[in-house]
């Protein structure tokens, strides 16, 4: 039975080699098509095999797809799978599939598992020569972030900077934030708050919320420019209203107390609420929380509902 087998699967082998690579290509359509039909009717199990079958032969789209869901997943065996996939459609030159593996291996599963620095550097290395100027800009920005950080390699903010200029080129906002704090720092090249404030300037220009704050910063302090606080009420009202969540913490304290402004703690309320729940580190996490809870012990319930109302319906602008 088994030699059967062998002699089955050796004249299965032989046939697909005389096939043509239309027909490969006919076969991993069909099985694509099938499996978003599945998807369609939540027949989860046939789509994923059907996605399988078409990732097998070759279909760029269903490497994709199993990729994104498997990198999700709780589940150890399924992120150690959709690197099978990625790695499938980067090597048939998927750019943004270069850039979703070397994320896979700089910061592992969901529980920061399977980290594989080296070899994530090696990936962004791949993409950061691609044709494609986003995805060659945001390789370029994560090896600038991992040759300052020492990741996979030897900390060198120098070598950072060169990545970071290369990301900026290809029009990357944070890669031109990242360059105004090596000029604000110092890191890896002479301070000049003069060169920070223009790369700051840039990025704001990209919509980045903490260059937006950094600007307001230097205005305030008068470091590479003279100190012009209405300046930098100007530019912590813009990185508040993008996002920034320390911008959002500072118009909450001057609402609170009246810093400039008429005390309103509503407002105050809001902002707070909004910092606690942006991005940044634990310090300001907690300074928010804490603030926010303090602010809405001086509320009444109406007032307090409606300045979570407000919070829920907030969008950057």
């Amino acid at each position: 039975m088994r030699k059967l087998f062998f002699r089955i699967f050796a004249c299965i082998a032989v046939i697909a080699a005389a096939l043509p690579p239309a027909a490969f290509a006919d076969t991993a359509g069909d099985a694509y098509q099938r499996g978003q039909i599945a998807w369609k009717n939540q027949d989860y199990e046939t789509a994923f095999r059907e996605y399988r079958t078409a990732g097998d032969l070759g279909h760029l789209d269903a490497q994709i797809l199993l990729a994104i869901n498997l990198s999700a997943s709780p589940y150890r065996e399924d992120f150690t799978e959709s690197r099978k996939w990625w790695a499938k459609a980067a090597g048939q030159g998927n750019s943004s599939s270069m850039v979703a593996l070397g994320d896979s291996y700089r910061h592992g599963d969901l529980d920061g598992n399977f980290v594989d620095y080296k070899e994530a550097v090696k990936w962004y290395r791949t993409a950061s020569n691609s044709k494609n100027t986003e995805h060659r800009g945001d390789a370029s920005l994560a090896l600038g972030e991992m040759y300052e950080a020492g990741q996979g390699t030897a900390a060198n903010p120098s070598e950072a900077m060169k990545f970071y200029k290369k990301a900026a080129d290809c029009g990357n906002g944070e890669a031109k934030f990242r360059i105004g704090l090596l000029y604000e720092t110092g890191k890896g090249v002479g301070r000049n708050y003069a060169k920070a404030r223009e790369w700051y300037t840039a990025a704001a220009g990209d919509w980045v919320s903490a260059a937006m704050y950094r600007v307001g910063y230097l205005h305030e302090k008068g470091l590479g420019v003279k100190a012009n606080m209405k300046e930098a009420e100007k530019w912590y009202r813009k990185a508040a209203d993008a996002g920034d969540s320390w911008s959002q913490l500072y118009f909450g304290d001057k609402c609170e107390h009246g810093r400039g402004v008429p005390v309103d703690l509503i407002s105050a309320h809001v902002w707070y609420n909004l910092a606690s729940k942006g991005m940044g580190s634990e310090e300001l996490w907690k300074k928010a929380k804490s603030a926010k809870e303090r602010v809405a012990l001086k509320l009444s319930a109406e007032e307090l509902a409606r300045a979570e109302k407000m919070a829920r319906e907030w969008r950057p602008r």
